[in-house]
């Protein structure tokens, strides 16, 4: 009879311990996961987060493999990122139509945060969705970056 007590408590306490603090552990990073990556080179935060709004700055691409030696076409302009498994991701950056950038810092930090069009080296984004054509963003643009994983173009314009 004790030993039936002490188990029913123990698989109480179980089960309190379950539904109070559930799992903390971050679940494997997947192709598509939005994210927010925060921090400096040395000392990135790795976030997954929802795809709603602007809460993200990151999509991940590509759970690198063994055999894996580059992100895509254009390493540059992808992100990598190591986790704490050692998993390495390709991350495309997010970017919001109409806002401004200043990328001179942008290699130190993983936030791209946005800036007034009018500060000095701004510079303006303009997001094609539904293709992946750096062509689609003109003349005009003084880079252009496609993503045929999100299916988006960004073009960009010295800011106002």
């Amino acid at each position: 009879m004790i030993v039936g007590c002490l188990g029913v408590l123990l698989v109480g306490s179980l089960l309190t311990v379950f539904f109070l603090f559930p799992d903390t552990r971050a679940s494997s990073p997947a192709v598509g996961d939005c994210v927010k990556l925060t921090g400096v080179e040395t000392n990135m935060k790795y976030e997954k987060v929802s795809c709603d709004g602007k809460l993200h700055n990151y999509v991940v691409s590509k759970v690198m493999g063994v055999l894996d030696m580059k992100c895509g076409e254009d390493p540059d302009s992808y992100t990598t990122y190591t986790g704490h498994d050692g998993e390495e991701l390709c991350l495309i950056p997010v970017f919001f139509d109409g806002e401004c950038h200043d990328f001179v810092l942008a290699s130190l930090t993983a936030e791209n945060k946005a800036v007034d069009c009018g500060a000095r080296g701004a510079i303006k984004v303009r997001v094609l969705t539904n293709t992946a054509d750096e062509a689609a963003c003109g003349a005009d643009s003084v880079k252009a970056m496609a993503y045929q994983e999100t299916k988006t173009t960004y073009c960009f314009t010295p800011g106002s």
